[in-house]
């Protein structure tokens, strides 16, 4: 090679030509060179040409025979998945797969079937955690659907309450209107009964009875007010001032619960004790024997429930 590369820089030089002849180029510069070792040579190094296809196309089955195998394929970016498949292509046009890898192309494969075989396991342990992702949601829908009836029942039962507590606040609202517009100091006696927890129209009931809502009302027994209260009474009850309508309500509010929540909330009993005392009540077991009680019982029971009757009147009229 050194003599040829001379020769040619010589006669580059000189000016000299280059000599023709007929003969291939390649037997020109290789005179001199042992033709059966170039052919060794060229054998020995021809394989090693064939064998990077080889083990493109190798590795390339064992990752198909993989992912066949695995039964889920691994998510692969499509740059990526669409340069493998061109070089897929490029190497079937330009070789043809050999029956059986030269002895040479073993540790490659080796390499590259373990590589392969790294991609089955974690296929292999993707599919199982999806399997096992799935078993344990089935494994919770049943007790989810168990649930499920319930879970609507607790909604329906949450709107049913509310709902109906919008509807209270909506009668209530009318009813407090309904008592400011039609009963005289219609409005205290509501918002004090609503404090004492009492129907509003069994305090105004008493009033009417008591004194036919007159807030000077007096007794020949020394009862004072719109709920005929005796000083003694009302002092006990916090009232100062018993000619006071808003004072005079309160305590006959205050009163009327007392003797509410001591019958256990018996309305008619507390409505007798309020005429006729707390002890004759209880002596008699209920509404005393008394002509006066008695009819004051009825008085109060009939203004209480007529009422009730006109509210729902003009609820029913309002709507």
């Amino acid at each position: 090679m050194q003599s040829f590369d001379l020769v040619h820089a010589l006669q580059n030089n000189c000016g000299m030509s280059e000599p023709q002849t007929t003969r291939p180029f390649r037997e020109r510069f290789l005179d001199g060179f042992d033709r059966s070792q170039l052919q060794k040579e060229v054998q020995r190094v021809k394989p090693k040409r064939q064998l990077s296809g080889f083990r493109k196309r190798a590795a390339s089955w064992g990752l198909g025979a993989t992912l066949a195998l695995g039964g889920l394929g691994i998510p692969l970016k499509m740059g990526s998945f669409n340069q493998h498949a061109s070089t897929q292509k490029k190497d079937a046009a330009e070789t043809t797969a050999p029956q059986s890898a030269p002895p040479d192309a073993a540790p490659g494969i080796a390499s590259d079937l373990s590589a392969a075989g790294q991609i089955a396991n974690q296929v292999a342990s993707g599919v199982q955690g999806a399997v096992s992702t799935v078993a344990d949601t089935a494994a919770a829908a049943p007790a989810a659907v168990a649930q499920a009836p319930q879970a609507v029942a607790n909604v329906a039962s949450a709107a049913t309450t509310a709902a109906e507590n919008v509807a209270t606040k909506s009668v209530e609202a009318a009813k407090e209107a309904f008592f400011t517009r039609e009963v005289p100091f219609g409005q205290v006696i509501y918002h004090e009964a609503k404090k004492n927890d009492l129907p509003p129209e069994l305090v105004a009931a008493v009033a009417h009875t008591e004194s036919k809502f007159v807030p000077t009302a007096r007794s020949n027994r020394g009862a004072i007010g719109l709920m005929q209260l005796v000083p003694k009474t009302g002092r006990w009850l916090g009232a100062r001032n018993l000619t006071d309508p808003v004072q005079n309500i309160q305590a006959g509010a205050k009163y009327l619960k007392y003797l509410s929540d001591r019958f256990g909330g018996d309305n008619q009993k507390a409505i007798a004790a309020y005429n006729a005392g707390e002890g004759n009540v209880r002596r008699f077991g209920g509404v005393p024997p008394f002509k006066e009680t008695r009819n004051y019982v009825q008085k109060v029971s009939s203004f209480q429930r007529d009422l009730s009757q006109q509210f729902a009147g003009a609820v029913a009229d309002a709507q």
